[in-house]
């Protein structure tokens, strides 16, 4: 049957669906849509390449379609299917189906909840959470657009869940006295399959219990481990990670103050049963926070000290989202020979292959350019220091952001020497209408800036590292008429100086480290349209410049434009 027939029977049955929805409430469809074409125009700037392309275009057109069955109170079934036709391939030969994610979810005796199939899970950022990379909370009002969609595709939320394959489930209990309720939740996923030859299942388990004494205290612990499922091959060694802490939050009143404290701590042990040779790593963190509102003026701040050991392995918090292993799909090589191409910000952006979908095992390998302090976010091993995070609503309109980090090494990597890191960042939003005269019309400014420094000296030559970096955003969206919007963004990142990056044996352990010298920095300016058709759909026309600066490597620009629509149903 030809593929095109193959859609309209699909969407022929979801349809239907979608009618019986109306009349019975037990089925409807939801999902999303988008198309993107992208045109991209090359060229070095220093040199002639007579060898790449100096045009591509790209792009592709999707449609996720959801099937809601509910066919009791108690229980929800969702299976969605992705349709997607990269352009490119003619009468249909481009088109492929994918089943996106599928899952069953209910009730159990009127308190149980349950779910199997695919699952969106987090815990504390010590112990399982999806943290957010420095490089990408820098995005501005044109990149924002297709890291957005590279998230959705690969289940990135707002509340930092990784998305996992497998059952998990909850419930509470309730108490007349000492304590209001206690929350229990469980999870068991599976992180790799077998080959049934040397290789094991790897299960990812874990849960917490919250105790919630009143809206004042709080009292809770976490638990995860990464294991292989001896049995499931012949494999004679098996790996055990577990990680666990216990926090705890206290909010009280004083001297016309809104305070909320925080405390967790925890530790961990990375060991291989079975083998001879591994060594086992045990080691520990804590971390402690205290809050101060003031919410009659739109002031609050927050300092805390924390300390995570050089030997503590968490994989659900340590895995990062970006794999700096990968490598960008457009333009992959470049120059006349053919050298291979760094990631940047465009590519970071819009490239949804270069980011993690799978919980690791040990510390992936990250790139000192886009942060060299805390590249595993909070539970980055082997630091210790101070935190300081000032929000501010000056007025209607206008808010202002601080935070700073002074971090050390808890050990010398190599050396007794201690490498000092600190990393401030600034923020800055405005709509300009709420605080002038200009009426409903919307014209919001934003800009970020932030810097980072890596420092360590010592006798020998080696012990002297002095790698900095300063990034910026500044952003615009200005309506025009009705739904019609001015949108621009500039973005800049900039990396200068040494540093050494450790390599690790398969153990997560340093055998070595290899110099890292760069000067380098890349830009992007970019401006368009926004249509906004209703809350969730609209259509963006987008043109960015980037431009690349790099010692190591040839100094190219890259124009390109965007069409961009999407949808959600």
């Amino acid at each position: 049957m030809h593929k095109s027939l193959i859609i309209g029977s699909i969407l022929s049955i979801f349809m239907g669906m979608s009618f019986s929805a109306q009349a019975q409430k037990k089925v409807w469809v939801s999902g999303a849509a988008r198309g993107v074409v992208y045109g991209d125009e090359y060229a070095l700037t220093e040199s002639t390449d007579t060898t790449t392309a100096r045009r591509t275009e790209s792009g592709h057109t999707m449609v996720d379609l959801g099937v809601n069955i509910q066919p009791s109170e108690q229980i929800l079934i969702q299976g969605m299917v992705r349709i997607r036709n990269d352009y490119g391939g003619f009468w249909g030969s481009g088109v492929t189906f994918d089943v996106r994610q599928l899952y069953i979810k209910g009730i159990l005796g009127g308190f149980l909840r349950y779910q199997l199939g695919d699952i969106d899970y987090r815990l504390s950022e010590y112990t399982f959470s999806n943290t957010e990379s420095l490089v990408n909370s820098f995005a501005g009002e044109i990149t924002s657009t297709p890291l957005d969609q590279a998230r959705y595709d690969v289940f990135y939320t707002e509340n930092g869940t990784w998305r996992q394959q497998g059952a998990a489930i909850d419930f509470a209990l309730e108490f007349r006295s000492v304590m209001e309720e206690a929350r229990f939740d469980f999870y068991t996923t599976r992180i790799r399959p077998t080959d049934f030859n040397n290789i094991d299942d790897r299960l990812y388990s874990g849960g917490s219990v919250v105790l919630v004494q009143s809206e004042q205290f709080q009292l809770g612990g976490q638990y995860t481990n990464l294991y292989d499922l001896s049995g499931t091959s012949d494999a004679t060694v098996f790996l055990r990670n577990p990680a666990m802490s216990l926090s705890s939050e206290f909010k009280f009143d004083a001297l016309n103050t809104d305070f909320t404290a925080f405390v967790e701590a925890g530790r961990s042990t990375l060991r291989w049963e079975g083998s001879d040779v591994a060594p086992e790593l045990n080691d520990f963190f804590y971390d402690a926070r205290l809050k101060a509102s003031w919410p009659s003026i739109g002031l609050d701040i927050t300092g805390g000290y924390r300390e995570v050991g050089p030997n503590y392995r968490a994989p659900g918090a340590q895995t990062m989202r970006i794999n700096y292993q990968s490598r960008p799909r457009a333009y992959q090589r470049y120059g006349n020979d053919q050298q291979l191409r760094r990631l940047s910000l465009l590519d970071l952006s819009r490239d949804v292959s270069l980011y993690q979908t799978q919980i690791t095992a040990g510390l992936m390998e990250y790139d000192p350019r886009y942060d060299n302090a805390t590249p595993y976010g909070v539970a980055t091993p082997n630091r210790r220091g101070f935190t300081v995070d000032l929000s501010y609503k000056v007025m209607d309109g206008l808010s202002a952001t601080a935070k700073t980090e002074m971090l050390q090494d808890v050990v010398g990597l190599g050396t007794t020497a201690i490498t000092n890191y600190n990393t401030t960042t600034f923020g800055l939003q405005t709509d300009v209408a709420k605080w002038t005269n200009l009426g409903e019309r919307e014209i919001s400014i934003g800009a970020q800036y932030g810097m980072q420094g890596s420092g360590r000296t010592g006798e020998a030559a080696y012990e002297s590292i002095d790698l900095g970096s300063t990034f910026m955003s500044v952003n615009l969206k200005a309506s025009l008429v009705s739904s019609l919007y001015l949108i621009g963004e500039w973005r800049t990142w900039q990396t200068e100086g040494n540093t050494l990056v450790a390599n690790r044996d398969e153990y997560s352990q340093i055998n070595d480290f290899t110099e890292y010298n760069i000067d380098y920095s890349e830009q992007i300016l970019g401006a368009g349209f926004l249509y906004e058709f209703s809350e969730k759909t609209a259509l963006r026309l987008m043109y960015q410049n980037f431009n690349w600066q790099d010692e190591g490597s040839l100094p190219y620009r890259m124009n390109t434009w965007t069409i961009f629509f999407n949808m959600k149903f």
